[in-house]
């Protein structure tokens, strides 16, 4: 009878507490969605029923005349930003209190993933991005555009080899370009990834990491909603074992293979010497080289797939592309140098307005560790501060949708990115690569990789949608933007 007492008394002691808890933004005057017990305003993301991205957005959208909303993930109160001067605040002005991103990741457990600077923290963040970013600069990619370029060519030649109505899956084929060019670029390896006949292991792992399936589900939900301290309990890694020897291996056996002689511009040359220069360990080297393959090549092909996407359905832009390619390269003697895809205006508003559209990633979390004061909002009497451990969501997609920042959102626009447009418009409306000291780190390689592509594809072919394309689905297995469906494409060659 007493056990029975006391776990009733328990009970109710935790109802009684729930209910205080999931108060917490009423208290303060802060509107936001409302939550159910236990899973808070997160439960349809757990079962895969929503993707994240949309939930948020539709938060943006629901709650239109505040800047920020209050929402519980899982037990903790949690905020999603809606003002672009907050979010710059966050992103940039006042870094030091955001400094970290909320993704979980045990350096015990997953080491390779724990040194991505997306995943780092704190000070091994700030001095791993400050010893790579070398990496990155405008001579390194002068460097390794001649390599590019061929791939880009292969790229075309592989495409050309199959029938003119051929349907192709425009995130497989755009995955083959960017891992091919990727590890090409890094490692000076061939990944055979335009081979018809014959799976390239590089496509395999990046599918394993990757391609939606209820494995890799669980696996993105565990990096933004399980605790920190579960991490450090319990082995949840985002590289698994097996590919994390497979990885340590390719990087060892390459190293290995150049001796103190090896002339070479691929970046992970670069790397080998920012290795030598800090006395970095093992782990330094794989886990930089194994972001450098997860960054450059899933999310580039996502972005790259939707502009080819995007181009498809308005072929108009293909002939002003078209046409801008040309009249640049004839000024460069027909070649397709650095500072001619520099010149290429129209092409960078295509691709920045297609990844507006359909940002890779739909929103950016991020992590409070300093209390920070929110600005007053209305029925207030004092503005609310959160405390260290509270979760930030800026919702990308929210935003770039938003018709107070785009006129007709929806519509395929890329001259919203000409100079005048971008100069009118608050810095913190295209977040496709982030803001602030963590932006993007790869941004530049990404986007020159794209451009070296279309400018391939434009010279050469006609992009139209498949009649076998299905309207786009949002696979809810998948942390980034990842059609359900695919994007069917055909390709025609220009005559």
């Amino acid at each position: 009878m007493f056990f029975i007492l006391l776990l009733l008394g328990a009970i109710t002691l935790f109802y009684v507490w729930l209910k205080w808890n999931y108060s917490h933004w009423k208290r303060n005057n802060v509107p936001g969605p409302d939550p159910t017990y236990i899973f808070g305003n997160v439960g349809s993301t757990l079962n895969f029923s929503e993707h994240f991205g949309i939930v948020a957005e539709n938060w943006y959208k629901n709650f239109p005349n505040v800047p920020y909303v209050g929402y519980y993930k899982m037990m903790k109160p949690a905020v999603l930003l809606r003002d672009p001067e907050l979010i710059k605040d966050v992103t940039t002005t006042n870094f030091n209190s955001f400094r970290n991103n909320d993704a979980n990741i045990s350096k015990r457990f997953d080491p390779l993933t724990a040194t991505n600077p997306f995943f780092s923290e704190d000070d091994d963040w700030k001095e791993g991005r400050k010893s790579i970013s070398p990496m990155f600069s405008q001579n390194r990619l002068k460097n390794i555009l001649p390599v590019m370029n061929e791939v880009a060519d292969d790229f075309i030649k592989f495409i050309k080899s199959y029938p003119t109505n051929t349907n192709f899956n425009a995130k497989d084929l755009s995955t083959r370009f960017t891992t091919e060019n990727v590890i090409k670029t890094a490692f000076s390896i061939d990944p055979g990834c335009f081979e018809k006949d014959e799976q390239s292991e590089f496509l395999k792992v990046g599918k394993d990491l990757f391609a939606p399936s209820f494995l890799v589900g669980l696996k993105f939900l565990a990096i933004p909603f399980l605790p920190k301290w579960a991490f450090e309990l319990i082995p949840v890694p985002f590289v698994p074992p097996a590919m994390d020897t497979w990885f340590r291996n390719l990087v060892r056996i390459n190293k290995n293979s150049r001796s103190k002689d090896y002339q070479s511009n691929d970046l992970f040359q670069t790397l080998l010497q920012i290795q030598e220069k800090h006395n970095f360990d093992e782990t330094f080297l794989a886990g930089h080289s194994l972001s450098f393959f997860m960054d450059g090549t899933e999310t580039s092909a996502i972005a790259l797939s939707f502009v080819l996407y995007e181009l498809a359905q308005n072929p108009q832009c293909q002939t002003i592309l078209y046409e801008e390619i040309l009249r640049t390269i004839t000024k460069y003697d027909g070649k397709i140098t650095y500072d001619a895809l520099q010149e290429m205006t129209y092409l960078e508003s295509i691709i920045y307005e297609a990844t507006r559209l359909h940002p890779p990633a739909l929103y950016l979390a991020k992590l409070c560790n300093k209390p920070y004061t929110l600005p007053k909002i209305a029925n207030q009497q004092k503005p609310t501060t959160i405390q260290p451990g509270t979760s930030i969501t800026i919702p990308i997609l929210g935003i770039h949708m938003d018709p107070k920042y785009y006129t007709d959102p929806e519509k395929f626009k890329p001259e919203r990115f000409n100079q005048e447009e971008q100069r009118n418009r608050h810095k913190e409306t295209f977040l496709t690569f982030g803001e602030g000291p963590r932006i993007c780190l790869g941004m530049r390689f990404a986007v020159l990789q794209m451009k070296v592509a279309l400018v391939r594809i434009a010279l050469n072919l006609h992009i139209k949608l498949s009649p076998q394309h299905k309207p786009i689905v949002i696979d809810t297995q998948s942390l980034l933007l990842y059609p359900k469906d695919g994007i069917l494409l055909q390709f025609e060659s220009r005559q």
